[in-house]
């Protein structure tokens, strides 16, 4: 789901003038498991795979007031809305909704079927106090719209028409602006996991060579969404989806509720998961978006190999140097440390890590 509310950010601004690091648990940030996207069975199981799932999974955070962000500008006026006329009766006529695929603080995600054609879909469902919103123009006109529909249209572009899985990111299907939620209709690869759940079923990690092809995919898959303008901001295990019907895994990009309109300058929101927040974020209180991506793409692969998070706060990832151990090869270690480079300035670009020999 979309990441949960963090208005305590203002806890890290005073944690960067106290100079003193706190772990996610001293901020009192909230804890609730972002691994249930995929399915209840995390919450109830008791095994010690799980107990290394947790550790994999950084503490949520999320959207603080929209006037902490200078590009979430809504909500939208009723009066303002193209999409309200389309009302849950429509969305019913259309879709069919089955089980329960995960929840978050903002809502639920349901599996289900497009009546039409039983096209696989998955179903957001997004509480209104929830959804953000931005202008744009919309059948000649400027409207509001949702931003995580601006987003995933823009992450979608140069698909055939009424397609699916031209693009990295999943494609949106259609989308219902309702007067107590926004329903986003979604495609549902089958079969497909989410890479926790990926990880788990390998026993918590994966050797180099598997990483390597799924990290090969992700920097590609990065690279596409921000030349067309998108900034996910939120790269992370439980929001990259692997599909599984073939010999070589195919990487997808989900859940762009935590993610923005591409900008070469600084950004001074909190939005993402703690354990993938860059350096520069707790030592001034600001970052930019290729050295995010790139920052979190480090983080993400360093969990697959070792198997958990290489930060488990932020002094740790201010100060600490994380390491891979024996048994990898030289380019591997060598891609990790451009990616976890602590200056943000001297990190390598996605398009650098394109051509790193590691990935070829």
């Amino acid at each position: 789901m979309a990441c949960r509310s963090m208005q305590e950010f203002k806890s890290l601004g005073a944690e960067r003038h106290q100079g003193n690091h706190s772990s996610p648990a001293a901020l009192h940030l909230p804890v609730e498991d972002a691994g249930r996207r995929t399915s209840k069975r995390k919450a109830s199981s008791g095994s010690s795979q799980e107990g290394a799932s947790k550790r994999r999974r950084g503490t949520d955070r999320s959207p603080g007031s929209p006037a902490a962000s200078q590009d979430l500008p809504g909500p939208a006026p009723s009066s303002d809305n193209p999409r309200r006329t389309n009302n849950r009766t429509t969305f019913k006529a259309r879709y069919e909704e089955a089980g329960l695929l995960g929840y978050g603080s903002y809502g639920l995600v349901y599996g289900g079927y497009r009546k039409s054609d039983r096209l696989p879909v998955a179903i957001k469902h997004i509480a209104k106090a929830a959804v953000l919103y931005t202008r744009m123009a919309l059948n000649g006109k400027q409207r509001w719209v949702p931003l995580e529909v601006v987003l995933l249209q823009k992450a979608g572009a140069g698909a055939e028409p009424g397609s699916v899985g031209g693009t990295a990111a999943v494609t949106l299907v259609d989308w219902f602006d309702l007067a107590d939620e926004l329903v986003l209709v979604l495609e549902r690869p089958v079969p497909a996991a989410d890479l926790n759940a990926y990880l788990e079923a390998r026993g918590g990690r994966v050797q180099e060579r598997e990483a390597k092809i799924i990290m090969k995919q992700l920097v590609d898959a990065a690279a596409e969404i921000q030349a067309k303008g998108v900034f996910h901001r939120d790269i992370k295990l439980e929001n990259v989806l692997i599909e599984t019907g073939s010999d070589v895994p195919r990487v997808r990009l989900i859940d762009f509720g935590c993610g923005c309109v591409f900008q070469e300058g600084a950004y001074t929101g909190g939005y993402g998961t703690l354990a993938y927040t860059p350096p520069e974020w707790f030592q001034r209180g600001s970052y930019r978006a290729g050295p995010t991506t790139v920052w979190q793409l480090g983080v993400l692969m360093f969990t697959l190999l070792a198997g958990q998070l290489p930060f488990d706060s932020g002094r740790q990832t201010v100060h600490k140097k994380p390491k891979l151990g024996d048994g990898f090869s030289k380019y591997c270690q060598d891609f990790l440390k451009r990616c976890l480079n602590k200056c943000a300035d001297s990190r390598f670009t996605l398009e650098h890590l394109q051509l790193h020999p590691w990935l070829h």
